[in-house]
């Protein structure tokens, strides 16, 4: 290995290793599963790139006589069913999207038998470079699947995912990189540098991703049990924004064939809350109450506020046909727990009283405008505050443009089940 070349692949392993040691504080300062996971997939997969540039025998000549094919030929996949798990665990997808469901328990579980047949085929005596190059060919099945699951997650409206379909291509580039360099391919050093920055840029942009998601579920955490710092602001979209991200909602659902639920909920005693140790007790109880639906309907899906006392939601691409039944009964539980206002010992209860109307459009509707959506939606929230059940819900099935239209729709209106 030339020292051109040497620098190059020395520079990436001091990043890598950098990264290895925060990742390794963080475990042992805040020994969380999320801090684990990633702990793992940084040592692991990072140990996987430096092991495949060579760097190590090429620093000391002793460990060439180490056989490392058994290594070389295993981690790669091992790395690429790990990295596939937690991307399903970080994008939420796992649990609500059927496609990426049926994309990861076979993809790893394939990625995991991979890697057992490849180590058979060490122990057979295949040549390396056939090892290595069915190794490559496995991983690179691994990184197709991560796009995928990366892009799908853009499609169904998480934004932070854009960033990870950068962190993806990345991942290819440092794939057909790294093992490149394990079959010993003459690419120049312009190509192992762009192999090295890619390498480096797919860990950084990882490690940048998942700690933001990690510190927004913390923090939605600490907003629904009515932990709050001081003047800790409203973030969620209002007014004519609102409007436009429920417009984006139904326009997803209509292109992949699903159905969208747009569902109002509706907090009718929000202004008799006055035992208050803090001078805005109705903020403080907003960020709670949305932050408890933000945790129900997940970072893709739309949550806003229409006005003070009713929320907005927009779940796009339904794929299950009981998730309106499932929402209904979710939020309804989650909403009706009481919010404690006001710093710890001065805190006062405050018991929500909630309703909820849900309207489900149907794929393949054409005349769902999002104003029209969310005031039914509303409408159906104020007329289930007198009913036992708190919740009814309507299937967008006529446009009912007159006032006579919307009284004839209200009155077909029945109690969701729950």
């Amino acid at each position: 290995m030339q020292a051109n070349e040497m620098a190059i692949w020395s520079a990436m392993a001091g990043v890598l290793l950098t990264l290895a040691v925060v990742a390794t504080m963080d475990v042992a300062s805040r020994p969380t599963l999320p801090a684990a996971r990633l702990w793992l997939s940084m040592v692991l997969t990072g140990g996987a790139c430096i092991l495949m540039s060579g760097l190590p025998e090429a620093l000391w000549a002793s460990w060439n006589e180490i056989d490392w094919l058994p290594l070389k030929a295993t981690l790669g996949p091992l790395c690429g069913a790990l990295a596939m798990s937690y991307l399903g665990h970080w994008s939420g997808l796992r649990r609500e999207d059927q496609l990426v469901r049926r994309m990861m328990g076979p993809g790893a579980s394939a990625l995991i038998v991979g890697t057992f047949l490849l180590l058979g085929l060490v122990v057979a005596g295949v040549p390396d470079d056939t090892v290595l190059l069915l190794t490559a060919a496995i991983n690179s099945l691994a990184v197709l699947m991560g796009v995928l699951i990366a892009v799908r997650s853009v499609t169904l409206g998480d934004q932070l995912s854009r960033w990870m379909v950068l962190a993806c291509l990345c991942l290819a580039q440092m794939t057909a990189g790294l093992y490149g360099k394990g079959l010993s391919l003459d690419m120049g050093n312009a190509y192992w540098a762009l192999t090295a920055c890619a390498t480096v840029g797919y860990f950084t942009t990882v490690i940048v991703l998942v700690r933001m998601r990690n510190s927004q579920l913390r923090r939605l955490r600490r907003q629904a049990a009515g932990q709050m710092p001081l003047m800790d602001p409203l973030n969620l979209p209002c007014g004519a924004q609102l409007v436009t991200r429920v417009e984006d909602a139904l326009w997803r659902s209509q292109r992949m064939g699903r159905p969208c639920l747009v569902v109002a909920v509706s907090v009718s005693n929000l202004y008799a809350y006055r035992e208050s140790p803090v001078p805005d007790p109705v903020g403080e109880i907003l960020v709670a109450l949305s932050a408890r639906i933000r945790q129900l309907v997940g970072f893709r899906n739309v949550v806003g506020l229409y006005h003070q006392r009713c929320f907005v939601l927009a779940i796009s691409a339904v794929q299950d046909a009981q998730r309106a039944e499932l929402v209904t009964e979710r939020v309804l539980r989650e909403l009706r727990m009481s919010v404690n206002v006001g710093p710890d010992p001065l805190s006062l209860p405050f018991q929500p009283e909630v309703a909820i109307g849900v309207v489900e459009v149907p794929a393949g509707t054409e005349d769902a405008a999002a104003v029209r959506v969310i005031n039914l939606a509303e409408q159906l929230a104020l007329r289930a505050q007198d009913e036992p059940e708190r919740a009814l819900r309507r299937t967008w099935a006529l446009r009912p443009d007159t006032p006579v239209a919307l009284a004839s729709w209200l009155a077909e209106t029945q109690p969701a089940s729950l």
